[in-house]
């Protein structure tokens, strides 16, 4: 949809962050939709998206080649505040809900990695690469 103002000017309409304000989850699927589209412009296959399992739940699994990315992505003030909201016991969930995926769908062929995705209230996405790299039990 587009929109022209009394100038002649084309500009996008601002309504998906106005109805987001407030809203958490709804914040959180803007996020998630941002750092998809992210993904999907730098050729990345999207696998599945909130895929439940294993007790917990990942937000975003995607494939490129021969390397399956776990996405979890957070949606903060601050970059530093997301980063800052993933503890333990969500690395831990995160890691039953990716095993659950690999044994149900049988992709142990793939690399595994795990990244975090910090989206500020600016919309800018911040990428943490690898989070679980020499971790035990993973």
């Amino acid at each position: 949809m587009r929109i022209v103002d009394r100038h002649g000017l084309h500009r996008r309409p601002a309504c998906a962050t106005l109805v987001a304000m407030g809203d958490p989850h709804l914040e959180g699927r803007l996020a998630e939709n941002r750092v998809s589209a992210h993904l999907w412009w730098r050729g990345w296959r999207i696998c599945a998206r909130n895929w439940i399992g294993g007790g917990g739940e990942l937000d975003l699994v995607v494939s490129r080649w021969s390397t399956l990315l776990i996405v979890e992505v957070r949606r903060r003030a601050s970059a530093e505040a997301a980063v800052a909201s993933v503890d333990r016991a969500k690395l831990d969930r995160v890691i039953a809900a990716a095993q659950a995926l690999v044994r149900t769908h049988r992709l142990q062929r793939y690399r595994i990695r795990f990244d975090l995705a910090a989206v500020d209230e600016r919309q800018r996405i911040t990428w943490n690469r690898d989070v679980l790299a020499g971790q035990p039990g993973w």
